[in-house]
């Protein structure tokens, strides 16, 4: 009986222990779903840039939704709101030298408070308890302008229907381009709502989208923008490696909304020298080092970054890597310079070339700056490079793990804009 009973008993461990086993069997959906999440860690975000004048035809995409059918956003686009901030660098040797941060919307970001934003308020009221309207009216402006206004895009995914080949392309508009085309998308929904009341969106759906053309050109001294939506086609279905391709894709927000300690160091050395730039304390005051200590609380403990001037180290170049100046702070700032007719000799035009001397620097980029070269002849010339492959990038230290370069290079696609 009990030798009946120690069997019976080993018998039941047995089982209990295969049932376990059998019990956290991954399935082939569990399997698919880990290495869609791992992949994307490790996909490359190429980026889609208007840099010529001429018509460019887009395939918009929809949002990928979830692996489990739930969605975060039902739309094409996520609005942005960005900065690029310029920081003097330490002075050597008398020359004065700039370098450049990317930074998002903290509150964007998931965080509870945004330094900027905090900042851009308690400096417009001071200037004006000051009596200077100018300068409030400055610090409530663009950064263009030197002021602390972020600025206001939309990222989304597009196929250029020329080079479909090419892949996922993430492009951000401006939020005018943005409305200009979602007002020709409104216009044009409502006439196949007549006819089909479940119609979907005419320009991001999976199967019945036309395409998007929007036209770059010049209109006397200023650069335009004109979307139109070419209903006249056939509509364009995504293939099912599309929408594959789509799902294993770096999500949009992890794209746009990386807020690191890099960026949080950089942005409190920006304010700083704000302060210095406009006369003011604002750091100093109690409300400012409250928010600065909230964030710094909320960043997590795992992101080891730091900010530094010093470019030489390891350390700086992954931070470069992480929040510099990338082709499409620099292209963005040059549309904008033309779009508002302004000149090289223009204060802003003298901005833009300061920018364009801090990213040749940063890149080792093979272009000499002289006093003759204009603007546009510069990010003509950069332009050439980066399709060549010229700079920092061709220098790469190939002495680490593979699965270090590729991490590496995920990160560094932010700054490698896919050229027409």
């Amino acid at each position: 009986m009990q030798d009946n009973e120690n069997l019976e008993g080993k018998d039941m461990a047995a089982m209990s222990v295969e049932n376990l086993f059998l019990g956290v069997q991954e399935s082939y959906s569990e399997a698919q779903q880990r290495a869609l999440e791992e992949n994307r860690s490790f996909a490359k975000t190429e980026f889609f840039r208007m840099d010529k004048f001429g018509v460019y035809r887009l395939r918009i995409l929809p949002i990928a939704p979830n692996q489990d059918g739930t969605i975060d956003r039902k739309s094409y686009e996520y609005p942005v709101h960005q900065m690029l901030m310029e920081l003097e660098k330490p002075a050597t040797g008398g020359k004065q030298s700039f370098m450049y941060v990317t930074v998002p919307r903290a509150t964007d970001a998931g965080y509870s408070v945004d330094m900027i934003d905090t900042y851009r308020k308690a400096a417009i009221d001071a200037a004006n308890d000051m009596g200077d309207e100018k300068l409030a009216e400055k610090i409530g402006g663009g950064s263009f302008g030197g002021g602390l206004k972020y600025n206001y895009g939309h990222a989304l995914y597009i196929y250029d229907m020329n080079e479909r080949a090419k892949g996922l392309q993430l492009l951000t508009l401006s939020h005018s381009q943005f409305k200009d085309l979602d007002e020709r998308k409104f216009n044009l929904w409502q006439k196949k709502l007549v006819k089909n009341p479940n119609y979907p969106c005419p320009i991001s759906s999976v199967y019945n989208a036309y395409p998007v053309e929007i036209e770059k050109k010049k209109n006397g001294a200023k650069t335009e923008y004109i979307a139109t939506i070419d209903n006249e086609s056939d509509n364009d279905a995504l293939s099912l490696d599309e929408l594959n391709a789509l799902m294993a894709a770096p999500r949009i927000p992890e794209i746009i909304y990386r807020y690191s300690r890099y960026q949080f160091e950089a942005t409190i050395e920006f304010l700083k020298q704000c302060d210095s730039k406009y006369g003011l304390s604002i750091m100093e005051t109690e409300e400012m080092k409250e928010v600065v200590e909230q964030l710094r609380s909320e960043l997590p403990k795992d992101d080891t970054g730091s900010f530094s001037f010093d470019k030489r180290t390891k350390d700086s170049k992954e931070n470069a890597e992480n929040g510099g100046i990338s082709a499409d702070d620099l292209f963005n700032r040059f549309d904008e310079l033309q779009e508002k007719g302004l000149g090289d000799k223009t204060e802003e035009g003298q901005e833009l070339r300061a920018l364009i001397r801090s990213y040749i620097e940063q890149e080792k980029l093979p272009i000499h700056v002289s006093r003759s070269t204009k603007n546009t002849d510069l990010i003509d010339l950069i332009e050439e490079a980066i399709e060549k492959g010229s700079g920092a990038s061709a220098e790469e230290d190939h002495s680490c793990e593979e699965e270090e370069q590729e991490q590496e290079q995920s990160e560094n696609t932010g700054r490698n804009r896919t050229r027409r």
